[in-house]
């Protein structure tokens, strides 16, 4: 049996993630014929509860999950967004280890997630994947201020909450220095250790 493929879209929010893998999961069925299974985090409830939904209101039906669930035999690929939520508390278990799990059953996997966090640091779950990734899709957005290549997301609403759902409203692509100057403004630290 051959070994799975595993790949990783990421960048900052509003860069298409969801939507490149989506695409992804549309090629793999058109160009195999193939069953495959969509997952969701079910912490993730912005758009829908039972659909990966891009920013712009395209969407397909998902899994939510808190855990990996059973993989029946005849699936070939699975598809998860939004991996960063994919740890304690929101998701039961190593989603890495599933993850490696069903490459050694020759299963395809493909994943969208951030990389990193409002405040620059590493999302775990993410950084782990993309170090065993075969194949990387990093997507830039453009700079809410600026226009230029954004690859940070930049909070609006500042707390001390790491994970916090929210769209438009609550995050923005910048690029680096627009990031970075928030990012230094009196009273914000940035930690940049996993």
């Amino acid at each position: 049996m051959a070994y799975g493929k595993l790949e990783v879209v990421c960048g900052p929010m509003f860069s298409g993630k969801s939507t490149e893998m989506l695409k992804h999961a549309v090629w793999h069925i058109h160009g195999t014929g193939s069953r495959i299974m969509l997952l969701k985090p079910a912490f993730d409830v912005r758009y829908s509860e039972t659909k990966v939904v891009n920013h712009d209101g395209i969407g397909f039906d998902a899994i939510p999950v808190t855990r990996m669930p059973e993989v029946p035999a005849d699936v070939t690929a699975v598809f998860i967004d939004e991996v960063q939520f994919c740890c304690a508390p929101h998701y039961e278990g190593d989603l890495v280890e599933d993850v490696r799990g069903l490459l050694a059953r020759g299963v395809q996997v493909a994943v969208a997630g951030l990389d990193m966090d409002w405040q620059g640091r590493p999302f775990p779950v993410t950084a782990a994947l993309l170090a065993m990734a075969d194949k990387v899709f990093k997507l830039r957005s453009r700079c809410a201020v600026c226009g230029v290549d954004a690859t940070k997301t930049f909070k609006k609403q500042r707390n001390d909450r790491r994970v916090e759902l929210g769209q438009a409203d609550l995050y923005e692509p910048r690029c680096n220095a627009h990031w970075h100057d928030h990012s230094q403004r009196p009273g914000v630290e940035l930690a940049l250790e996993i």
